[in-house]
């Protein structure tokens, strides 16, 4: 059971720290960004306890005047307490930049080629049927017009009806075709020609032609990662935090544009994308031994351990510099975590140099994004560090997991030991 649940701890770290899959032994790296510290460690408290934290560290101008900066790192499931202190202390910024992939559909207008623009214009469809019919499925009538939705939501969630209004259109700038009943309803695009009918780019795009809306789309299903915190009783970041007030603002890329550009690098995103819904057969295994985990006091204990074992096995800081990993993963790590970055630093230095500069400004990402985010805002953005804090994420008892400080060392042991073999 050990090395099964070791396996679930590696294939699922990418998912807890927002990057992906990540080896739990990395290969030969480039020269290391050197700053202000790790955002993440093990704490061996004592005998019989091990405690996983991560960090906020703060940055002020170098020189002039300017709002300080607060660089939290943040994993996707941990203990409530960990997600309340980083609440109250995020709730006290001016703003606050966070992590979270943008759904399929949102914002697709950039395209670069009709067939793109066919691709995100199929999504822009799907992503306002999955709206429509979550609402739906709560008591709220079908709206008269798109329009309708996006004033309805303005109130409670402005930044979803920003993504609502980007959707009601396709990607050729035309607006969607909606009617409804109440029974259901229907979406399509007339295509690049705007007209009805046509063939090739100008083909009619109907979200009758589509499949069927999943469990996960309709929001029937919890997800892997809110199944995983379940299961080692833990709480999930999304359902644990509130990201919906006025100082907050979603700092990211689209699913959409993450999968583009790591397949015009010659990557797949797919597997990512896969395991992260469920429906990959690492995915469906991985829900299997949840459902085995949960209840199980002893494994979850286990579970915990290999997972901050593995994280503290893993140079999470460095995973933008990362040379020599297999097919596909360098370029998908690459998109992951530098290219998010750079959506960041660009909000970053938008904001500074507005009219308009807030005093205190919070950055919340996975915190294997952190290495590479702090190099950008020290050289691209001319901050430096001043200080920081630490704040308890997880802690685990060995003797609920059945372990020794001595298998724990063992464990240890062997994890260096595969890591060293690895980078020969």
């Amino acid at each position: 059971m050990l090395f099964n649940c070791s396996r679930i701890a590696g294939g699922l770290l990418g998912a807890l720290i927002g990057l992906g899959l990540v080896q739990s032994a990395p290969a030969q790296k480039a020269e290391a960004w050197s700053g202000s510290g790790p955002y993440m460690r093990v704490v061996d408290v004592d005998d019989s306890h091990m405690r996983l934290d991560m960090a906020v560290r703060l940055f002020v101008p170098a020189k002039g005047e300017g709002p300080t900066v607060a660089l939290a790192g943040a994993m996707h499931i941990a203990e409530p307490n960990f997600y309340a202190l980083l609440q109250q202390f995020l709730d006290s910024q001016d703003l606050v930049l966070f992590e979270g992939v943008k759904p399929r559909g949102v914002g697709g207008l950039e395209a670069v080629n009709d067939e793109v623009r066919v691709r995100r214009t199929e999504s822009a469809i799907r992503f306002m049927a999955i709206v429509l019919s979550r609402r739906h499925a709560k008591g709220t009538p079908y709206p008269v017009a798109l329009d309708d939705l996006a004033s309805d939501m303005e109130a409670t969630s402005p930044e979803h009806a920003e993504w609502v209004r980007s959707s009601m259109v396709d990607a050729w700038g035309h607006p969607l075709v909606y009617t409804s009943s109440e029974d259901g309803f229907d979406l399509r695009s007339l295509g690049a020609d705007g007209r009805e009918g046509g063939e090739g780019v100008n083909k009619d795009l109907a979200f009758a032609d589509q499949s069927a809306l999943t469990d996960a789309e309709t929001g029937d299903d919890p997800g892997l990662q809110s199944q995983m915190a379940k299961a080692l009783g833990l709480a999930f970041q999304l359902e644990a935090m509130h990201t919906d007030g006025p100082s907050y603002r979603n700092s990211d890329l689209t699913i959409d544009q993450v999968q583009e550009r790591v397949t015009a690098a010659g990557g797949d995103a797919s597997t990512l994308f896969r395991i992260l819904d469920g429906s990959s057969f690492a995915g469906k295994v991985a829900r299997f031994m949840l459902r085995m985990i949960e209840g199980n006091p002893r494994m979850q204990s286990m579970m915990k351990i290999m997972l901050m074992e593995t994280m503290r096995a893993t140079d999470i800081e460095n995973l933008a510099q990362m040379q020599g990993m297999p097919g596909g993963m360098a370029e998908l790590m690459h998109v992951i975590v530098v290219d998010r970055n750079k959506v960041v630093i660009e909000d970053l230095q938008s904001v500074l140099a507005g009219s308009d500069v807030p005093e205190s400004i919070g950055i919340v990402y996975g915190a294997g994004h952190m290495g590479d985010m702090e190099r950008r805002l020290v050289e691209d953005c001319g901050y430096r560090h001043v200080g920081g804090f630490w704040l308890q994420a997880i802690l685990v008892d060995l003797k609920e997991s059945g372990m020794s400080r001595s298998d724990l060392d063992r464990m240890r042991r062997m994890m260096e030991m595969m890591q060293g073999g690895s980078r020969r």
